[in-house]
């Protein structure tokens, strides 16, 4: 009896276990995590993660130096289907160069900003006739796939922001002493021209910046063009060099699909921030969930992300105003209607003022008076003055006689 009483005992208490472990809720994965948690696990070796603001997280790389900018650590190739693309040396270049945007922000410095849009590069150009420089892109850009980069408020990257190089540097692998000192670079700023910007060619996102042939031309170099492969295999980017069988060099890239993006269940509890960050995060629009298959080139977008046509005012007004003519005809005719009537009235004042002020006789006229029958009119006009100087003449004679 008591061993039964003891097998009993020990049943339940197994049963109370296993009922409150199954009782216990399992990590909830939040907006963020379920959007970008490819990112999340595998940026996470490389840096931190931090809460900035309720919903914001940022990304932040390990063992910067005080020089250190993004986009300075590797080298430009040229692509004939995606135009400039940045090759980078470091191990999370693959995913924070061509995803995402930059912020150096006052207080925690470089971080990234994560987004779901793929790209060769995310830059803005500048260049003159010694330099060639290229700045990352802050947050408030945002790219469509019907017109390009597009701000959503006024900016004006600071010189820290730009890597300027000679044009015989352009292409080679950057170091820190090719870059031009920082007087130089506001100099540069001022007075270096806007290049081109972003682009759809054959749907695909193309980054034309420079032309080639510019930077080829000043700084005697040649740019050949990089084949674009996808690696669904492996992670990362890695270039290999032309062979016998390879006529060019070829970069292997990886790019994960949304499935792919969201399929990652690691929950990562990233560190909360002292502060905010500087940058106006009413101006920053957020990535939306869409979706994405492997063969896709870019991810499909039914609405842009940022300033949409129906809220464009001006673009309203141009679309409303043929519907407008064609209700109110009527309305648009009374303005044409009014000119008429007073262009009228004004020719009819005009005739009474030129009646009631004859205006002086015009040259020709005047040419006629100097003529012969100019003057016969005159005597014609003028009979009376002849006869009165006869009719003197001959009272002086009856007085003369009558003496």
């Amino acid at each position: 009896m008591k061993r039964l009483f003891i097998l009993l005992s020990m049943f339940g208490m197994v049963f109370i276990l296993n009922s409150k472990s199954s009782a216990e809720p399992k990590p909830v994965l939040s907006e963020m995590d379920m959007q970008f948690g490819f990112f999340y696990s595998s940026l996470t070796p490389h840096g931190e993660w931090i809460q900035v603001e309720s919903g914001i997280r940022v990304w932040r790389p390990f063992h910067l130096s005080q020089r250190w900018r993004p986009y300075l650590v590797g080298r430009w190739v040229w692509t004939d289907e995606y135009g400039w693309y940045w090759m980078s040396h470091e191990p999370f270049g693959w995913i924070t160069y061509h995803y995402g945007r930059w912020y150096n922000d006052d207080y925690y410095g470089w971080v990234w900003m994560p987004d779901d849009v793929w790209g060769p590069a995310w830059v803005e150009w500048r260049y003159d006739d010694n330099y060639i420089g290229w700045a990352p892109l802050p947050p408030y850009a945002t790219f469509h796939m019907s017109f390009g980069i597009r701000f959503t408020t006024h900016w004006n990257a600071p010189a820290r922001y730009w890597n300027c190089v000679p044009y015989n540097r352009f292409g080679s692998i950057i170091r820190y002493r090719d870059t031009a000192p920082e007087s130089s670079v506001r100099r540069f700023i001022r007075t270096g021209r806007s290049g081109p910007q972003y682009g759809i060619e054959r749907d695909r996102i193309m980054n034309r910046g420079v032309d080639r042939a510019i930077i080829e031309r000043r700084g005697n170099v040649r740019f050949p063009n990089t084949e674009i492969r996808e690696n669904r295999e492996q992670s990362g980017e890695r270039l290999t060099r032309s062979s016998g069988t390879q006529r060019s060099d070829r970069i292997e890239i990886y790019r994960p699909t949304r499935d792919e993006m969201v399929r990652s269940t690691e929950r990562v509890e990233p560190r909360r921030g002292e502060r905010n960050l500087s940058i106006d995060i009413s101006k920053v629009e957020r990535p939306r969930s869409e979706t994405r298959t492997s063969g896709e080139e870019h991810p499909q977008r039914n609405e842009p992300r940022t300033v949409e046509p129906q809220r464009d005012p001006g673009l309203q007004r141009e679309n409303q105003q043929p519907e407008q003519m064609r209700e109110r005809p009527s309305q648009l005719q009374e303005p044409r209607q009014q000119r008429d009537t007073q262009e009228k009235r004004r020719e009819l004042i005009q005739r009474y003022e030129r009646k009631q002020n004859p205006s002086p006789p015009t040259v020709r006229e005047s040419q006629q008076m100097r003529t012969g029958e100019g003057r016969q009119n005159m005597r014609s006009a003028q009979p009376a003055k002849p006869s009165q100087e006869r009719r003197s003449e001959s009272k002086n004679e009856r007085r003369r006689s009558d003496r």
